[in-house]
C-alpha cells in the first residue's frame, strides 16, 4: 500500500475483517482460497473466450469486414488474463507459505510475502499498483 495513503504496508496483503484466534485462522484460509479462485477464474476466461470468438471473427472475414484488429485485441486480452492468472496464483502460493511459516506476525515470513507481492505487482502492466 502506498504509505501516502495513510495505512501501513501490511494492510494491503492481509485478509480484511479477520480477528485474532480462530476467526483469524479462518480468514487466512478464506483469503488463500479467494486468491486461488480468482486465479482459476482468469485462466478459465482466457481458455474459453478466445476459441469461442473464432467462428464470429471468421464470419467477419468472410463478409469482407476484416477481423485483424479484433483478433489482436482478443489475443492481447487473453495474454493479460493469463498474466493475471499466473501472478495471482504465485501470490496465493506466497501467502500460503507465509501462513505455514508463522503468518503475518512472523517478521521474516511477512517480509518474504511482502517482497513477493511487490515483485508480482511490478510484473503487471503499469508497474506498481
Amino acid at each position: 500500500m502506498d504509505e501516502a495513503a495513510g495505512g501501513d504496508e501490511q494492510d494491503d496483503i492481509t485478509p480484511s475483517g479477520t480477528d485474532a484466534g480462530e476467526e483469524r485462522d479462518a480468514g487466512n484460509s478464506d483469503y488463500g482460497a479467494m486468491l486461488r479462485s480468482h486465479s482459476a477464474g482468469w485462466r478459465l476466461l482466457a481458455e474459453r473466450m478466445h476459441p469461442e470468438q473464432q467462428p464470429e471473427l471468421d464470419r467477419l472475414d468472410e463478409i469482407g469486414m476484416g477481423s485483424t484488429l479484433l483478433r489482436d485485441l482478443l489475443d492481447g486480452f487473453r495474454q493479460q488474463a493469463l498474466l493475471l492468472h499466473s501472478t495471482i496464483s504465485a501470490q496465493a502460493r506466497a501467502y500460503e507459505e507465509m501462513i505455514e511459516a508463522g503468518g503475518p506476525e512472523d517478521p521474516e515470513a511477512y517480509e518474504n510475502y511482502r517482497r513477493t507481492t511487490e515483485f508480482l505487482n511490478e510484473l503487471l502492466p503499469g508497474g506498481k499498483h
